[in-house]
């Protein structure tokens, strides 16, 4: 029996990039960018993040519709490197190197996005450890498929904003790019 991935995500809020491997200051500087999909806010009060890392969100969280949402292991760090502000976190665990499942479960328990990234294969090499992060190339896409991933652009990611603005113009806002601290 052959299974099909769909190309396009069936969910609301899914997996949109991934800092696993910073070039610097790494145990702070891992985070993962959640995306809402739709055009009206979604509260994910009591969602978790599991499998890779653990994080529970609290009450009043909500991802604002074609929002972005981000989650650290140190959010002070991050907010201190981006400027980015409303940074979740910490979440327990750390993000392999070497590529691992990350799940972002309702509510209910129910699986809503996994993404299962990697090192090899069809996966980007560059950010594993250059500084660039995991991003998805059409925020549209569903997050199982490797080839629905590419090398950020920019140094550090865009945490919290368009992963490729000249691609993706939906947004209004200017992307925050940042060179992390040597």
């Amino acid at each position: 029996v052959e299974f099909l991935v769909p190309a396009h995500a069936d969910t609301a809020v899914v997996f949109n990039e991934i800092m696993y491997h910073p070039a610097t200051n790494e145990p702070a500087l891992e985070w993962i960018e959640l995306h809402n999909q739709l055009a009206v806010d979604v509260d994910i009060w009591d969602w978790s993040l599991t499998s890779g890392v653990d994080y529970r969100f609290p009450s009043n969280t909500v991802v604002r519709g074609r929002g972005f949402l981000v989650v650290a292991l140190s959010p002070v760090d991050l907010q201190a490197v981006t400027g980015q502000t409303n940074i979740f976190g910490p979440f327990t665990g750390r993000l392999s190197n070497n590529g691992e499942k990350l799940e972002l479960r309702n509510n209910s328990g129910r699986v809503v996005d996994e993404v299962d990234y990697g090192v090899d294969g069809d996966w980007p090499v560059a950010p594993d450890g250059l500084g660039v992060s995991l991003a998805k190339s059409d925020r549209d896409n569903a997050s199982a498929l490797a080839v629905n991933w590419r090398a950020s652009e920019q140094i550090g990611g865009t945490p919290g904003e368009d992963n490729f603005p000249d691609s993706e113009s939906t947004s209004s806002t200017t992307p925050k790019f940042f060179t992390p601290p040597a």
